[in-house]
């Protein structure tokens, strides 16, 4: 493997080996594959796996986002996209539920908070790097308590 040059920096730069990572559940059908989370700007960007008939809440982008979809689709209040299309979303942009007629996964850069609306005028939650970081280190504790427990050298149990 290649390593760095002498003096490099990497300021918070990634390479990210995607399949060597889990898939972590949203809560809401969806499932991310984290790539970055940025706590200084609170962007962040994700693989996102959808199934077939998801629908994601109505929704406001308080932050701008953009997305390629990589195999599948969905439709929102733009359009429908498929494989292959490329969608930007401007900072303040509201829309209706989207959805998910077939399994879906794409790349979803997210530049701010994602405000979900409550159908009352109000918002159900946010989507934000804090609340992406809490199901990053969720998925992390669960697998920690899930390791199965290993025989080791002399009798000893060591986790896995």
């Amino acid at each position: 493997m290649a390593k760095a040059a002498p003096g490099y920096d990497s300021i918070g730069s990634a390479l990210v080996r995607t399949g060597k990572k889990e898939w972590i559940n949203a809560g809401d059908g969806n499932q991310f594959l984290v790539l970055r989370i940025s706590k200084e700007t609170g962007a962040w960007s994700a693989l996102v796996k959808a199934p077939a008939g998801q629908v994601n809440a109505p929704h406001t982008h308080i932050g701008p986002a953009d997305f390629y979809v990589l195999s599948g689709g969905f439709d929102y209040r733009g359009g429908s996209a498929r494989a292959g299309d490329w969608v930007y979303e401007a900072a303040g942009t509201v829309h209706e539920a989207t959805t998910h007629p077939m399994d879906t996964v794409y790349l979803a850069n997210v530049y701010g908070p994602v405000a979900f609306h409550d159908g009352k005028g109000g918002f159900a939650g946010i989507l934000d790097w804090r609340a992406v970081q809490a199901m990053v280190d969720k998925a992390k504790q669960k697998k920690k308590v899930a390791a199965p427990v290993t025989a080791a050298k002399g009798g000893k149990k060591k986790a896995a």
